[in-house]
C-alpha cells in the first residue's frame, strides 16, 4: 500500500483528505511544513499533498528545502484558482502535478494515481540508466575466465568509438546482454537503445518493423508508422540473428550502412539516420556466404569489430560466479528465505555441460529459488533432474530422510535392474546370451538377479 502524506495548516482540508484516501491508501498528515520535513527524515512516503499556502512554512519554500536531500517522493501541490504563477514557480522546483481547491472526490483521486505511476515510470528509467551507465563493466558481464577478461577489455574499447560490431556465439551466451553493455558505456548511453529480433518477423514485416512506413502502403497501413531506425536516431540498433534477414533486406540494410540513409515503404523520402548498429548470429556466416544465403559485401560492413562470445562449457571456472551472483539476484526479488548454496548443490552444477549456456542456469536459478526459497540450504535434490539425475521418486525419499548418496545407488540400481530384464527377455532367458549383451559375466547376472529379485526364466 502505498504512503502517502497530507501537509495542509487547516485541519478541515487534512481530515476531509483523510476520509477519501484512508482505504486505498496509508495516510499520514501534519499542519506543519517544518514537522513534515521531519516525518520524511524517518518515514518512507511516495507521495506528498502540499499546501502552498501555509503560515510557518509555505509550499514553495518546503520544495526549496526538499532539493538538496533528492527525497523519492514525488510532490502535487493544493492550490486557489488565483495562485497560477504560484503553481508555475512549484512545478519548476519539482512538483508533479495541482490541484485547485475545493476539490472534487473523484478528481483527487484521478491525480493521485497519475501522480503514482508517473513516479513509478520516473524510476524505473533512473533505475535502468543507473544500472548500465554508472555500474562497471564487469558489473554487467558476470566472469572472472581469461576469456571473459578479454571480453571485458573489448567492449571497454569498443564501446569509446562508433564501429559496428558483430557479436557471435550459441544461444544464451549473454549476445544482448554485451550489446547493452556496449550502447551503456558509449556516448550514446543518453539515447535509444533498439532490440529487433529479426528471427521473429517474416521479410515484410521486418522491412516495416525497421524502416517503418507510409499510410496506405500496403493493406493494414492505416496510418504512418515510425521504424526503429528512427526510433534508435542518435542511439544503437541491436540486430539479434541478422543472418535470418532475406537478401532483399540485407541490400537496404547495407545501404544504410554505406550512405547512412533509408526511406520509409511506400515513400520515396530520403531520411538521414546516426544510429550504431550492433549485430549478433549463432550461425556460420561464412558458410552462408558460399551457399549464397548472406550478402558477402554486407559481412564485411557488419563484421567491423567481431566478438566471439564463449559457451558456459569454454568457461566453467566462471559457473560459481554466475551461479551466486543470479542466487543472490533472484533471492532478493523472491524475498526468500534460502541463504546458502550446499558444497553438493555446485558440485553438480559445475559437472552440467549447460548446453542452453548462461541463459539456461539464470532460469534454473530463478526456478530453484521460486520452489524452495523457504528452505535454509538449496541442496541438489533441489536442482533439476537433468543436472542431479535424481528422478521425481528419489527426490520423495530424499524429503523423506535418505541422502544425496543412497538416491544416487537407489538410482543405479534401478536402471541396472530394468537393464538386465530387457537383455534376459531379449535372449530369451539364456543367461549367457544376457551376459554377452550386457559385456559381463553369466556369474555376475546371477549375482544380480538375485539381488534385484529377477525372475529366473531359463538357463
Amino acid at each position: 500500500m502505498k504512503t502517502l502524506l497530507l501537509v495542509d495548516d487547516e485541519s478541515s482540508v487534512v481530515e476531509s483528505l483523510r476520509l477519501i484516501l484512508k482505504d486505498n491508501y496509508k495516510v499520514l498528515s501534519t499542519l506543519s511544513g517544518k514537522e513534515a520535513l521531519k516525518m520524511l527524515e524517518k518515514e518512507h512516503v511516495d507521495l506528498i499533498l502540499l499546501d502552498l499556502k501555509m503560515h510557518e512554512l509555505d509550499g514553495l519554500e518546503f520544495l526549496r528545502r526538499l532539493q538538496p536531500f533528492g527525497y523519492e517522493a514525488g510532490v502535487i501541490v493544493l492550490t486557489a484558482v488565483t495562485d497560477v504563477k504560484t503553481v508555475v514557480e512549484a512545478v519548476k522546483l519539482g512538483a508533479l502535478d495541482y490541484i485547485v481547491k475545493p476539490f472534487g472526490v473523484e478528481e483527487i483521486r484521478i491525480t493521485i494515481e497519475k501522480a503514482l505511476q508517473l513516479r513509478r515510470l520516473t524510476r524505473e528509467i533512473h533505475y535502468l540508466r543507473s544500472e548500465y551507465k554508472y555500474h562497471a563493466l564487469d558489473r554487467l558481464i558476470q566472469g572472472r575466465s581469461r576469456i571473459m577478461e578479454e571480453i571485458l577489455d573489448i567492449v571497454s574499447r569498443v564501446s569509446r568509438v562508433d564501429s559496428t560490431v558483430l557479436l557471435r556465439g550459441e544461444s544464451g551466451t549473454g549476445k544482448e546482454l554485451v550489446a547493452r553493455a556496449i550502447h551503456f558505456h558509449s556516448n550514446r548511453r543518453e539515447e535509444p537503445f533498439v532490440v529487433v529480433s529479426c528471427p521473429n518477423l517474416a521479410g515484410d514485416l521486418l522491412e516495416a518493423e525497421l524502416f517503418g512506413y507510409e499510410k496506405g502502403s500496403f493493406t493494414g497501413a492505416y496510418e504512418r508508422r515510425l521504424g526503429k531506425f528512427e526510433i534508435a536516431e542518435g542511439g544503437t540498433i541491436f540486430l539479434d540473428e541478422i543472418s535470418e534477414i532475406n537478401l532483399p533486406l540485407q541490400a537496404k540494410l547495407l545501404r544504410i550502412l554505406q550512405e547512412k540513409e533509408f526511406s520509409r515503404l511506400g515513400s520515396h523520402v530520403v531520411i538521414k539516420t546516426d544510429v550504431r548498429i550492433v549485430a549478433a548470429t549463432n550461425k556460420d556466416l561464412e558458410s552462408m556466404i558460399r551457399d549464397g544465403r548472406f550478402r558477402e559485401d554486407l559481412y564485411y560492413r557488419i563484421n567491423v569489430v567481431p566478438i566471439y562470445l564463449p559457451t558456459l562449457r569454454e568457461r566453467q571456472e566462471d559457473i560459481p560466479q554466475l551461479v551466486e551472483h543470479y542466487f543472490d539476484a533472484f533471492r532478493k526479488e523472491c524475498h526468500a528465505k534460502i541463504e546458502f548454496i550446499s558444497k553438493e548443490a555446485m558440485e553438480a552444477l559445475l559437472k552440467y555441460h549447460w548446453p542452453g549456456n548462461v541463459r539456461e542456469l539464470k532460469n534454473i536459478m530463478e526456478r530453484t529459488v521460486a520452489l524452495y526459497g523457504n528452505e535454509p540450504t538449496l541442496f541438489p535434490e533441489h536442482l533439476p533432474m537433468e543436472i542431479t539425475g535424481i528422478s521425481s521418486r528419489n527426490l520423495q525419499w530424499v524429503k523423506s530422510g535418505k541422502n544425496w548418496q543412497m538416491c544416487l545407488e537407489d538410482e543405479v540400481a534401478r536402471v541396472e535392474k530394468k537393464l538386465i530384464e530387457q537383455a534376459i527377455q531379449q535372449s530369451g532367458g539364456v543367461k549367457s546370451k544376457a551376459a554377452k549383451l550386457l559385456g559381463t559375466t553369466r556369474r555376475i547376472i546371477n549375482y544380480k538377479m538375485q539381488k534385484y529379485g529377477i525372475t529366473d526364466i531359463g538357463n
